[in-house]
């Protein structure tokens, strides 16, 4: 026996516990980013309605503010359908293929994603970096245009990520002679 494992039950440790984080970090993520996002924007839009129908009154920043939340949930919500294969795609080739087809096909795919995400992270970077340099602000709002612009190169790296993720997923399973289709990063049983 393990004289390090002697008296230790498996699964726990500051390893497991940070695997485990990661791990519910990594299923939930997006999930809990689009709930605050929805939230905060419906709340938003829930006051200046308020506000401008019984109080006649509005706020400059209310519009502003509810598009950039929008804007952010639906970036952070395409990193969800990308991770779940779950976006728009073309599947009448793919299904007349065989195996090793769609196996090429859904490489192919990942990696015309993959190099779309590095392009649209590199070019956003400047975009936000520019914003920061010269101090811009939002119209309405007196916040930095960054905050809103960051979701460009930020949920473009968690794209990039995910499609990364499902192509090792896809690989895997493709290797172990297991379904390909499986929609989720969870490799198929």
């Amino acid at each position: 026996m393990n004289p390090q494992a002697v008296g230790r039950e498996p699964g726990r440790g500051p390893r497991s516990l940070l695997a485990k984080t990661w791990h519910w970090l990594d299923e939930n993520i997006e999930y809990w980013l689009n709930f605050v996002f929805y939230s905060f924007l419906t709340s938003i839009i829930v006051i200046e309605v308020f506000r401008r129908y019984v109080l006649n009154s509005s706020t400059v920043y209310g519009e502003e503010v509810a598009r950039y939340a929008f804007i952010w949930l639906a970036y952070i919500a395409t990193a969800r359908g990308i991770r779940n294969r779950s976006h728009l795609s073309i599947e009448n080739i793919r299904g007349k293929m065989g195996r090793t087809g769609k196996f090429v096909l859904y490489l192919v795919s990942d990696a015309c994603f993959l190099t779309l995400a590095v392009i649209i992270v590199v070019t956003s970077i400047r975009m936000v970096s520019s914003g920061i340099q010269f101090d811009q602000r939002m119209t309405g709002a007196d916040l930095p245009i960054w905050i809103a612009t960051g979701a460009i190169p930020v949920a473009w790296s968690l794209i990039g990520l995910r499609v990364i993720q499902r192509s090792l997923v896809t690989i895997r399973n493709f290797r172990a002679g297991r379904p390909i289709e499986a929609g989720t990063l969870v490799p198929a049983e």
